[in-house]
């Protein structure tokens, strides 16, 4: 069976390095894509829900590509900007792992549009307790 993997681009962003070591010999190849939408969604969605549409620090560097950094560490790097390329890329590199045991990273280019929260209930407003000073909860 194939491993494929997906993350957004932020999340991978946090554990990049990785590509330092999936595709060691040792290790079995798999196929990881990275959606790409240059921002860390979550928070952002959390920041504009929040703040009245105001959302600083989560934009990504576009200039960054996860399929060149892939390439740097040896692996199979393939950026895809349509369905179409994504479907190529996606049955090229399960095909390259099964058969030539090859790890690909498909960075999938994708609009900025934000999704709804994961959990609505997570993204509520904190609110003031009375008679607890929200700066002695940060203390604890």
């Amino acid at each position: 069976m194939p491993v494929v993997g997906f993350a957004g681009d932020g999340a991978f962003g946090i554990a990049v390095t990785e590509l330092t070591a999936i595709g060691r010999e040792e290790w079995p190849p798999v196929t990881m894509v990275v959606f790409r939408n240059y921002q860390w969604g979550a928070e952002k969605r959390n920041s504009t829900l929040w703040y009245e549409d105001n959302f600083v620090g989560t934009e990504l560097d576009d200039g960054v590509s996860y399929a060149g950094i892939a390439r740097a560490c040896g692996l199979q790097g393939v950026q895809a900007k349509t369905m179409e390329e994504l479907t190529t890329a996606l049955n090229t590199a399960v095909v390259d792992q099964m058969q030539n045991g090859k790890t690909t990273l498909i960075e999938a280019l994708i609009n900025q549009e934000l999704g709804e929260p994961f959990r609505r209930d997570a993204m509520k407003k904190p609110v003031v307790v009375a008679g607890i000073d929200p700066a002695d909860m940060r203390k604890q």
